[in-house]
């Protein structure tokens, strides 16, 4: 079980990666900013409903505040440890794809590998966060709001999460598109 105080530094970096202050936390989980600024500093032990407060004011699981895993420096990943996803698309379709990237409590960048089928599509609605998309292979086209755009091997696209997307496989062939997602460590493709 993690310290009051190592409890307190991860609600701390969880509130500092989405820029909130104490007080914006504090309303929105109906809590003094005051009894959040002593958890946060370890002068106090969260009781469990409190956490599960401060949680949902984060977006964040409760859980990750208190896991037995210690926060580490350093996440590394190797081939055969890269953990394969599912998640469904806003038209319902389920996405398979892996992610290439671990873990942390500090993690708000995430590295994901798809590899899609000739005509396979998937759509995505908003989100806070930013995406950089990198073809390695085939063609696809990407459509960011209302804007559409076709990206060949080796092209990129950078777009904020904000405006929803949708990627489509334009290509005869299965193709591949590598992501870097700054957001929420909760993965959604």
């Amino acid at each position: 079980m993690p310290t009051k105080q190592e409890v307190g530094q991860r609600v701390r970096l969880a509130r500092f990666r989405r820029d909130m202050t104490l007080k914006e936390v504090a309303a929105r989980a109906g809590m003094s900013a005051t009894h959040i600024s002593e958890i946060e500093r370890g002068k106090t032990s969260p009781t469990i409903g409190a956490l599960q407060k401060i949680a949902r004011a984060l977006d964040e699981r409760s859980s990750r505040f208190v896991e037995e895993r210690p926060a580490r420096d350093a996440i590394l990943i190797k081939r055969d440890q890269r953990e394969r996803m599912f998640t469904c698309d806003c038209d319902g379709h389920t996405i398979s794809f892996q992610k290439l990237t671990g873990e942390g409590p500090w993690a708000t960048t995430h590295l994901i590998r798809l590899v899609a089928a000739s005509g396979e599509h998937c759509r995505r609605a908003p989100a806070q966060g930013e995406m950089v998309i990198l073809c390695t292979a085939g063609m696809f086209r990407v459509t960011v709001g209302e804007e559409s755009h076709v990206l060949r091997d080796g092209d990129t696209i950078q777009f904020p999460l904000e405006a929803g997307y949708s990627t489509e496989n334009l290509g005869d062939d299965k193709g591949e598109l590598l992501a870097i997602a700054a957001q929420d460590s909760r993965i959604s493709w």
